[in-house]
């Protein structure tokens, strides 16, 4: 083989290596190519959906599931497989901040607290799942159940009033798009800069590739993953901050309509279910294309009872290609 011909293998715009390559580059430009093919056949369907309506539709869908999928990600990245009970601490504190501003608090203890708060839902699955070695998947599923039942024992439901600032914060508007879509876009370049660059983030990579390199190289792995389980669900209580601010009535079961597409998100990105792969910036695209399909599906004259259709064979196709990945690496190992 030519040596040009190698140079084209390695480039991250080699078709193969675009679909199936391990490469960030070749993953976020399949991304990209696949976002926009998705615009263009809604635009070319009905040139209505080029409009600030379409674009505000899309970002507002971004908000919560962006923020949700980090959070997620970090868990797949650690190698703690999946966390199927992220809706549990997005409903509860999106209830305890409509509370908490009822009774006075004023905002930064109401955010702190609450968020806080949410994080305890993470230590619970990280003490059954690292100390008494239980599937995370079982864990969390139990978890998320039982979490969801007590807060409609707790809650039944929470009313936002539409003269707090969290109603106002979800109407607002900061350098022409909604304030609330900076939040994702934050975690998404500090989780980038943490995971790539910072010794604590990749120690989490560490512990999710090959665990048992990083418990000899002296990290603990008992540490790291109670970690990412917590902050996991913190992030998800910012999120549920955002959901506050987009939702007048928060009823405890709204939270499990963002499960599928918060996973679908994550694997799509390229993020190995084995742990220790994958990308911020993917999934910042990855979360863009997945919010674009419901308002697409709109312009195509199709109703929203497609959407968890289509996305149950987003998530089969982007498992289905993680597994080609992941065996192509234990074929060339």
């Amino acid at each position: 083989m030519s040596i040009n011909s190698n140079e084209q293998r390695r480039s991250p715009l080699y078709p193969r290596r675009i679909f199936f390559g391990t490469g960030d580059s070749g993953n976020i430009l399949a991304l990209l190519i696949l976002w926009f093919t998705l615009i263009g056949a809604s635009a070319i369907n009905n040139s209505l959906f080029l409009s600030k309506t379409t674009f505000n539709a899309v970002v507002f869908n971004m908000c919560i599931l962006g923020v949700l999928a980090i959070g997620q990600a970090l868990i797949v990245l650690s190698g703690g497989i999946l966390d199927l009970s992220l809706a549990v601490p997005l409903i509860l504190t999106g209830c305890l901040s409509v509370i908490f501003y009822d009774r006075g608090w004023s905002t930064l203890p109401l955010l702190i607290f609450s968020v806080l708060i949410s994080g305890i839902v993470g230590l619970i699955n990280a003490f059954f799942i690292v100390v008494l070695k239980i599937n995370p998947l079982i864990v969390t599923l139990g978890t998320g159940f039982a979490g969801g039942g007590l807060l409609l024992i707790l809650f039944d439901r929470a009313m936002v009033n539409p003269e707090s600032w969290i109603a106002n914060f979800g109407i607002s508007y900061s350098l022409g798009v909604p304030s609330a879509w900076w939040p994702m876009v934050l975690f998404t370049i500090f989780m980038h800069i943490l995971i790539k660059y910072s010794r604590p983030g990749r120690r989490v990579v560490a512990v999710g590739g090959n665990p048992v390199a990083a418990k000899v190289s002296g990290i603990s792995l008992k540490r790291y993953r109670f970690a990412t389980f917590f902050f996991a669900s913190i992030i998800a209580g910012v999120a549920g901050v955002i959901f506050a601010a987009f939702t007048p009535e928060i009823r405890p079961s709204s939270g499990t309509l963002y499960t599928l597409p918060m996973i679908a998100a994550v694997v799509l990105a390229g993020f190995s279910l084995a742990g220790g792969s994958g990308n911020f910036l993917a999934l910042f695209i990855s979360v863009g294309f997945l919010s674009t399909v419901p308002t697409a599906l709109v312009f195509f004259g199709l109703e929203s009872l497609w959407e968890p259709f289509f996305q149950g064979v987003i998530l089969i196709v982007a498992v289905s290609l993680d597994a080609l990945r992941t065996k192509k690496t234990v074929t060339k190992g």
